[in-house]
């Protein structure tokens, strides 16, 4: 049920089935884009979940696929990533924004990460194959799936195993509570302006150097999936 309610989708901005702290923070926005007769008031009507659609486009489960614009994805397939900028290295950059990567998170989280770990380990072998990941998700499309899989899959052994999964919650949940910090307007796009007001980089050289290296689709504006692409290889590097 949780994922066809309209107000899961909304505020849900990445698809990935967990609403996290950025995303609560930016939840008035989210909301809004609910009220479809603009009356300032959400009826039970436009909460309603929707069970119409392709229902074959899950596997015969009856539950539709997200829209496309919830889940954007860059287009272009990921260029060089640039370890250094205006003569800071990425890692110095992270702590610019405050990030703690695989270092951070406390024992709760980690235990939270390894139960949801264990929701899709259906095999209960440790570890995630491409199958009960990518063929078998229940979030996101084929595709956006298999980005991240092959994200948290850090020695590329086509498995990604319990650690490597709570690494990757670790170093993308905290990025996107970085980005809805700096995401002033709660839109989930993130503009070189709101970059720069956060005061995270305040040398405008570096902050705009850091948004271009962020900014793959090269279209003015970041969204969570492409800015987690880019600041994903900064944290492992």
């Amino acid at each position: 049920m949780m994922q066809v309610l309209p107000i899961m989708t909304a505020l849900d901005a990445d698809g990935n089935g967990e609403i996290s702290d950025a995303e609560i923070n930016g939840s008035v926005a989210a909301l809004k884009k609910l009220d479809k007769n603009k009356d300032n008031k959400l009826t039970a009507e436009e909460l309603r979940p929707n069970f119409g659609g392709n229902r074959g486009g899950r596997g015969g489960s009856g539950i539709p696929d997200r829209s496309p614009a919830s889940v954007t994805q860059p287009l272009k397939p990921l260029p060089p990533v640039a370890k250094q900028i205006a003569g800071f290295s990425s890692r110095e950059i992270l702590k610019l924004f405050g990030a703690q990567g695989r270092h951070g998170g406390t024992e709760r989280e980690l235990a939270n990460y390894r139960r949801v770990f264990g929701f899709t380990d259906a095999d209960r072998d440790g570890r995630h194959s491409k199958k009960e990941y990518i063929e078998n998700g229940a979030y996101l499309t084929p595709q956006s799936r298999r980005g991240i899989f092959l994200a948290s899959d850090s020695n590329n052994d086509g498995f990604v195993s319990e650690a490597e999964y709570v690494e990757n919650r670790l170093i993308t949940d905290e990025a996107k509570l970085i980005f809805g910090g700096m995401d002033s307007d709660g839109n989930n796009r993130l503009t070189s302006k709101e970059l720069l007001a956060s005061g995270n980089l305040k040398d405008q050289k570096l902050a705009n150097g850091v948004f271009k290296a962020l900014d793959t689709n090269e279209d003015g504006e970041l969204v969570i999936p492409e800015y987690l692409r880019v600041w994903g290889r900064w944290a492992r590097h």
